[in-house]
């Protein structure tokens, strides 16, 4: 995940989703991994992130950590939960062509269900602003989910209604773990003609895959076949099956 800010004397931020990206250097620095999973019940409750500084120069950072909601429409909002980790450095300064690890470990407690964070790390302006009053920094979102033990997920689509040319229909997981649609194979059925959609192809048309545990997300899919008001029958399977 990807955050880019524009500063006019406060900064702003714009939000992009690169969804399973390792590094984008186009803007100067790398960060990896960009999504870590924590079972604090087996001793796995710390993890390290790697910053590495492509540039020519100075390169300085802070950390924060947001917890991750998601609606049932997959828009997201973040909420600070820079308690429930201990973040070392918090802020850094990483030298022309230079790494530096970032250790999080995880001290809050864990319930029955998995949750979602991501560890934003801030490129922090230095410079003054130029003659338009704009400066833009950079920053990573690194997804980050701790999980009980035991966790699983177990996904279910309900009401496919075929409108307007598209597919859309609920998908409910009644499991205590994050799911990604992504990782899925879709197949659905118009009259007696099925067909599918590969985990390529159904990454490609959800922007947000994710599905919290015990909740259900609103897809709609632009799909061929379909005809309004058509009955559609829809399964979900693993990409693998």
């Amino acid at each position: 995940m990807l955050f880019v800010g524009v500063t006019r004397h406060i900064r702003l931020f714009i939000i992009g989703v690169l969804a399973f990206a390792m590094a984008v250097p186009a803007l100067g620095y790398e960060v990896s991994p960009m999504r870590i999973f924590l079972v604090p019940s087996r001793g796995q409750a710390t993890a390290t992130i790697a910053v590495n500084n492509i540039r020519a120069d100075m390169l300085p950072i802070e950390v924060k950590v947001l917890r991750r909601i998601v609606a049932p429409d997959g828009s997201q909002t973040f909420e600070p939960a820079d308690d429930m980790f201990v973040v070392f450095p918090p802020q850094a300064q990483i030298a022309a062509s230079q790494s530096q690890a970032i250790r999080i470990q995880y001290i809050g407690a864990v319930g029955a269900q998995s949750e979602a964070f991501v560890v934003q790390i801030t490129e922090v302006p230095v410079n003054g602003l130029d003659g338009s009053g704009i400066q833009f920094t950079y920053n990573f979102g690194v997804a980050v989910y701790v999980q009980p033990n035991r966790a699983r997920t177990k996904l279910g689509v309900e009401n496919p209604v075929a409108e307007d040319g598209k597919l859309r229909l609920s998908i409910r997981n009644t499991g205590n773990d994050f799911g990604f649609i992504n990782g899925q194979t879709l197949e659905y059925q118009v009259g007696d003609k099925t067909m599918s959609v590969d985990r390529e192809t159904l990454t490609t048309l959800v922007e947000n895959p994710i599905i919290p545990p015990n909740s259900a997300r609103e897809f709609v899919l632009p799909l061929d076949g379909l005809a309004d008001g058509a009955p559609v029958k829809v399964k979900l399977l693993r990409a693998d099956s």
